[in-house]
């Protein structure tokens, strides 16, 4: 997906203009598993059925009301630093 193309995403989700260019490096530099799943959603509206460590894209934002872009960013998150990640969701998810 073309960076241009992540960052009208962003932009349809809210998100600030100070945070567009880190968030579209984040959103480019995903794990490849969670950046297709990403697209899925992205181009076709497909919400993903994945789960790592113990937390889902579905958890994250039906329960958590996190955003869909920070849920993948999320799982990323988990996939390349599990004990941290999970350590920071548990605590900041209440």
């Amino acid at each position: 997906m073309e960076r241009n193309n992540i960052i009208m995403i962003l932009c349809s989700q809210d998100y600030p203009e100070y945070m567009l260019e880190t968030t579209a490096d984040k959103v480019e530099n995903m794990n490849k598993s969670i950046k297709e799943a990403f697209e899925d959603w992205a181009n076709n509206g497909t919400v993903p059925h994945i789960e790592v460590e113990g937390w889902s894209y579905n958890r994250l934002v039906d329960k958590f009301k996190m955003r869909p872009i920070a849920a993948f960013l999320a799982l990323d998150w988990l996939i390349r630093d599990p004990e941290k990640a999970s350590k920071s969701l548990k605590k900041g998810i209440k």
